[in-house]
């Protein structure tokens, strides 16, 4: 009979070859018979994270961590499941541990470097991905993070430089290609960077519409993304409905009642598991490339959106009879965003908004951050209202009737721009590609203003800045508000 030592190194031999289930089971076996063998837990953990099973890997990683604390090489693997779980800051803190064991461990910079860029931490990102790139050259991976750090830096073409060095190597590195992407749309290049941003669909079969002449055939628009992406880019559906095809657009189910009133020979359906049979298809975010898109040429005529009135009037009847500027307000995005932590305002820095006199906030807030509303400073003066929201259709005719919206980078900063809404949206310092740099406009929404971060992380300058300008907008409307003096009868 085989003994564990034997069965374990059995079980390397077939992971090393690629054949992961004989491994699997041979390590599975060695740990029925002895379960604290910290080497099968080990390389248990790995080929679970080489199968993209985090949850798995993390929790065989963490017992053999236990068995052996000082193990850098399991430390450093369950950083990187932590990392795909999305669990940036306990990913860093495994990596530093490991990283102090065995400060040469290459995986263990990558990691740490990698989960900073999760967490906007760019400048100290870079340091250790430039380490663990001398380390370990050939690792393209690596060399991509470094790029993305060095881009959110605004050190476009040393970014660049990394991206192209991967290319060379690996021409079809999806990663690379969509780096490149946002890093060249951030600059304003629609063109090139529309043009690598297709590599996000190397994968799937048949060819995507790339604008020609549909004469009569149907065509599949698909929503790939989140709800501000699917707002944004259905502006396209109509145009495309000019082109000459017989339009189907496909959304998720909290959007279907809002664009159906895009246009009328624009069908709107619900996402499904089979979607409907067309001659041609194409997602939403490829649109702009395929009708040439420039910063000059953005279609951006709003409203492109509009409520149902019956629906709007409920809204105005519901908010009238108190005076004041109305003023809706969210704070945090969806937390399982890769760059909520960046997006999302800690509720400490609304303090010089809540306090701007004048103003009748009203909380559009969603998901886990409602929760947080009693927490607000001042947020006994923020009326919550969306419990009386079904859909983004409810959310829109709640909108039409503010005076104003401010908000961090969510859908609803899209939906007030594709209505015609003013809304002032608070940016991080390194933003999502589509506003740009450094400018206060936005070509995609004329109703957008933009209030940036100058530094990484410095939200109070943010909402010092926009809650003056609050101050001088709400002061303005109460002066317009009062009754004029009565004049003298001569």
């Amino acid at each position: 009979m085989a003994t564990l030592v034997e069965v374990l190194d059995a079980a390397v031999n077939h992971h090393v070859a690629g054949r992961l289930g004989e491994a699997e089971r041979l390590y599975r076996l060695v740990l029925a018979a002895e379960p604290a063998v910290q080497q099968a837990l080990h390389l248990l953990g790995v080929l679970e994270g080489q199968r993209g099973v985090p949850p798995r890997a993390a929790l065989l990683l963490g017992r053999a961590v236990r068995l052996d604390p000082d193990d850098a090489a399991s430390r450093s693997q369950r950083a990187g499941a932590l990392r795909a779980l999305a669990l940036h800051d306990e990913a860093v803190a495994e990596a530093r541990r490991a990283l102090l064991s065995d400060p040469g461990l290459a995986d263990a910079a990558a990691n740490l470097g990698a989960a900073q860029v999760a967490l906007g931490e760019c400048a100290a990102a870079a340091v250790w991905l430039w380490r663990a790139h001398r380390l370990r050259p050939e690792q393209t991976e690596t060399l991509v993070n470094l790029g993305m750090a060095l881009r959110d830096l605004r050190r476009f073409g040393d970014a660049e430089i990394c991206f192209r060095a991967v290319l060379a190597r690996r021409p079809a590195d999806a990663d690379a290609h969509l780096a490149l992407a946002v890093s060249r749309l951030l600059q304003g290049d629609l063109a090139g960077g529309l043009a690598e941003f297709e590599w996000r669909w190397q994968r799937l079969p048949g060819p995507v519409w790339a604008g020609e002449p549909l004469e009569g055939a149907s065509i599949l628009l698909h929503a790939e993304q989140g709800f501000g992406d699917t707002i944004q880019f259905a502006r396209y559906a109509p145009l495309v409905a000019e082109r000459g095809g017989r339009v189907i657009l496909e959304v998720h189910p909290l959007l279907v009642r809002l664009l159906a009133t895009l246009a009328p020979d624009v069908r709107v359906v619900a996402r499904a598991e089979t979607p409907p049979r067309t001659d041609h298809h194409c997602p939403l975010m490829s649109l702009p490339r395929a009708f040439g898109t420039t910063l000059a040429t953005i279609p951006a005529a709003v409203p492109y959106l509009r409520p149902a009135e019956e629906d709007a009037e409920r809204w105005r009847r519901r908010l009238d009879g108190a005076p004041g500027l109305r003023v809706g307000l969210v704070w945090a995005g969806n937390p399982r965003h890769r760059n909520d932590r960046n997006r999302s305002l800690p509720v400490r820095h609304l303090a010089p908004l809540l306090a701007v006199p004048g103003v009748r906030f009203f909380s559009l807030q969603t998901g886990d951050a409602r929760a947080t509303l009693p927490s607000l400073p001042g947020g006994a003066a923020v009326e919550d209202v969306m419990g009386e929201v079904r859909d983004f259709a409810d959310t829109a005719a709640l909108l039409v009737n503010l005076d104003l919206v401010i908000a961090v980078d969510t859908a609803v900063v899209h939906l007030a721009g594709a209505l015609g809404v003013p809304c002032w949206a608070l940016l991080a310092y390194a933003p999502d590609w589509r506003w740009l740099l450094d400018r206060a406009d936005s070509p995609w929404y004329p109703s957008l203003r933009l209030f940036r971060q100058s530094r990484p992380g410095d939200w109070g300058t943010v909402t010092a800045t926009t809650a003056a300008v609050l101050r001088a907008v709400a002061a303005r409307q109460e002066r317009a508000a009062r009754p004029e003096p009565a004049g003298e009868s001569h």
